[in-house]
């Protein structure tokens, strides 16, 4: 099974995503945790260039769309062997979706970016941690250029719009604290599961 967490700077994926590892761990399933940028050279490249205060502009956004599409070729036989296995759950921080919302100007066709990440594997299960804008503000380090109200506006506003074409995605109110939060997105899982 591939589990992803999504959703804006700020909405605590990082933590959720340990959280859940380590909650699935104790429940005796075998996981594998990753996260987009990879560690890959490409990974690499792509988390320097989120540091650039000009990432957002029309040509840097067409980049960071093939860069993030080759980053999660990287993770593809990963995937695709978890998909097979019925022991091996894999929990994902991000995945072609943040391309989808993230890649959010003009220069940058969502059927594009469908078509760059036409080869990487798509998730059994996405959870949308949904927060409030400003919220994300002031849990965000603002290290990133993508971290600004107007930017997450839109991001937050193109990942509520995915619920309108895709099926296997389920929204969690992230405004919450961390432990309800955590519990809102295990009872998610123990519905997926059957536990």
């Amino acid at each position: 099974m591939y589990i992803v967490l999504e959703g804006i700077d700020g909405a605590g994926k990082s933590t959720q995503t340990e959280l859940l590892n380590n909650w699935l761990m104790e429940k005796g399933y075998t996981t594998k945790k990753i996260v987009e940028p990879t560690t890959s050279d490409i990974g690499k490249v792509i988390r320097k260039e989120l540091l650039n205060p000009e990432s957002t502009n029309d040509v840097n956004q067409q980049r960071l769309t093939l860069l993030f599409a080759a980053d999660r070729l990287t993770l593809k036989e990963e995937i695709l062997d978890a998909e097979k296995s019925k022991e091996l759950i894999i929990i994902s921080d991000r995945s072609f979706y943040s391309s989808i919302c993230y890649q959010n100007n003009s220069s940058v066709d969502k059927n594009w970016i469908y078509e760059v990440n036409l080869h990487t594997p798509r998730p059994d299960l996405i959870i949308l941690l949904d927060l409030d804008v400003d919220e994300a503000i002031i849990r965000c380090d603002k290290e990133e250029v993508f971290e600004n109200i107007q930017f997450l506006e839109k991001t937050r506003k193109n990942y509520l719009d995915l619920l309108k074409t895709e099926k296997n995605i389920v929204v969690v109110d992230a405004n919450d604290s961390l432990e309800i939060v955590q519990e809102k997105i295990r009872k998610v899982i123990q519905e997926k599961l059957g536990l």
